[in-house]
């Protein structure tokens, strides 16, 4: 199977989009739709994370299946990274951090002047090394994946089939299957958001690139992305009346209703090709909507929490949505139109150690 690299999420910036139009003859656009929609169930399950709680039937019902949903945001973005292979590249590099910097140093701004958060330096130093301060826990994760994505795809390359499988029965038993069915987690990282089930989702999109899922999983992957979001929500529902908590407790990246329905869900959307040059456009945004997000919400924040319960919940989380993702799209632009040239003259110049 020939694997197109993956254009989004490596290269940003003008040159990023003008690259992305270019190829976009060769990007598969429900592959793209995908990663879109990957950021977008991210945001709305952490617009809904802090609201599962509350006492109105309804809203619960469809705030624990956001969460349900939302949850295998993450695992479905590096499924598609590992699908498509990162090819590593210091010019990329350069271009992920560069766009790191920036957004960090708009959160601090933010932070100071309309949350009132006291300044120090400390929080400056963080703002300055937001990958290594892990101001994004999946930012950084991302990045780590990059710079090991060489010695990543070679170890998959050199491997037959068995023993690819064998390497994921191993990481998917102690980093899933263990932390699903015997409450144990090897790593203290919030219970899957992390570096190791974000690798184990990339090699797993690694594997799905050189070989198939037996044919009865093919055809009726859409039902059983159905079925897994059904028994995420049913657990979740069920333990959310026991105790509010409880709720978020079948919802994490390392659940194997979780790792199994992004699977699955990546799986369908790679049966329905279709190709749009404004769906691979919008595509090179979903970092920045992922950046951004925490600030926008954080603003929506205590309007959400007084209406949890009230009937006109929705309309305000719809707004609160909207409003990040527009939010995302204009600073992105703006980021691009002021700040492109420079990064791209400097990427220019790196790019010389990438031969």
């Amino acid at each position: 199977m020939e694997v197109v690299e993956e254009p989004c999420g490596e290269v940003v910036g003008n040159e990023a989009l003008q690259i992305g139009m270019e190829r976009g003859k060769g990007r598969l656009s429900n592959i793209e739709l995908l990663r879109i929609l990957a950021i977008v169930m991210i945001v709305m399950m952490h617009g809904a994370g802090c609201l599962l709680g509350t006492t109105d039937l309804p809203n619960r019902i469809g705030l624990t299946a956001i969460n349900s949903v939302g949850n295998m945001g993450v695992t479905t973005f590096m499924l598609i990274s590992g699908y498509f292979g990162i090819h590593f590249r210091w010019s990329r590099l350069w271009g992920i951090w560069a766009m790191a910097l920036f957004y960090s140093l708009v959160v601090l701004a933010v932070d100071v002047f309309v949350f009132s958060d006291s300044f120090s330096w400390l929080s400056l130093y963080h703002a300055i090394t937001p990958v290594t301060s892990r101001r994004w826990w999946f930012l950084t994760c991302y990045v780590v994946i990059f710079c090991l994505a060489p010695f990543l795809n070679r170890a998959v390359t050199g491997l037959p089939k068995r023993q690819m499988e064998a390497l994921l029965g191993v990481l998917f038993f102690f980093f899933v299957v263990s932390p699903t069915f015997l409450r144990n987690t090897l790593t203290d990282d919030m219970e899957g958001k992390g570096l190791p089930n974000l690798i184990l989702a990339y090699l797993v999109g690694q594997y799905l690139a050189r070989y198939e899922l037996p044919a009865v999983l093919l055809r009726h992957c859409g039902k059983l992305f159905l079925a897994s979001v059904l028994l995420t929500f049913t657990a979740s529902f069920v333990a959310g009346a026991v105790s509010p908590k409880s709720t978020i407790l079948f919802c994490k990246d390392n659940n194997v209703l979780i790792v199994a329905g992004a699977v699955f869900l990546f799986c369908w959307f790679r049966q329905h090709t279709f190709h749009s040059a404004v769906v691979n456009e919008l595509a090179g945004f979903v970092f920045p909507l992922y950046l951004v997000n925490y600030s926008v919400l954080h603003y929506f924040r205590q309007l959400l929490i007084d209406r949890t319960d009230q009937l006109d919940f929705w309309p305000v989380y719809l707004m609160a949505l909207a409003t990040t993702i527009l939010v995302a799209l204009v600073v992105e632009l703006v980021r691009r139109l002021t700040l492109s040239k420079v990064i791209d003259y400097i990427g220019r110049r790196i790019s010389v150690y990438d031969r």
